[in-house]
Order: C-alpha cells, then sequence, then structure tokens
C-alpha cells in the first residue's frame, strides 16, 4: 500500500555549504550577500576587495550610509551555517579546520 502526504517534502536540517541560492543572497560585484536581521551583512567570498566592493554596491543598492569607518569594519570570519527545521538558518562561528567552516566577510550593521 503507497502512502500519500500533503505539502511539499520537508526540509533538509542541519549544516550546508552556502550558496548563493541556498542562503536566497543577492549578487553584488559577483560576491552573493546576505542581510541578516539587524542590519549585519554576510559577504559569501574570501577576497577581502571583492567583500568592500560588494558591500559598497549593495549599500548603494539600498541607498545605505557606508562611509571608510564601516568599510574598516568588514571583517573575515570563519563560520557554518546550518539550516533549522523550519527553515531559516543561523550562522556560528567556527574554526578554520572544522571540515564545514566557511570563510566570509562580515559587516556589522
Amino acid at each position: 500500500m503507497q502512502q500519500t502526504t500533503n505539502g511539499p517534502p520537508p526540509l533538509p536540517t542541519g549544516r550546508f555549504a552556502p550558496t548563493a541560492e541556498s542562503l536566497q543572497a543577492e549578487i553584488y560585484a559577483s560576491a552573493p550577500v546576505v542581510e541578516l536581521d539587524g542590519g549585519d551583512l554576510v559577504v559569501l567570498t574570501t577576497d577581502p576587495d571583492r567583500a568592500a566592493q560588494a558591500v559598497t554596491a549593495y549599500a548603494q543598492a539600498y541607498d545605505l550610509p557606508l562611509d571608510g569607518r564601516a568599510l574598516a569594519r568588514l571583517r573575515s570570519r570563519w563560520v557554518t551555517f546550518e539550516r533549522q527545521p523550519e527553515g531559516d538558518w543561523l550562522l556560528d562561528d567556527a574554526q578554520p579546520t572544522d571540515a564545514m567552516a566557511t570563510r566570509v566577510h562580515y559587516l556589522l550593521g
């Protein structure tokens, strides 16, 4: 006997390797950018110059104030991404030796 379920299949949970699509990121200066709750920005790139260009382009697109002091706060961080059962994802600090760690650039909002 075959069972059927109503609704979409459940989303996979747990740690994952991020992509622009999985983060629902917008692309600026060839780098995916995500604005977190609270205004922090995560740029999915290891290149600090590309991250600064992406943040600048993002700020211009959304008419946000940005000056040299803001860009000076842009920091490289090792993080992991973990999808929650309700479909949201969390970002946690990680060690570079963690197999699921991803290097991003992060700007506090």
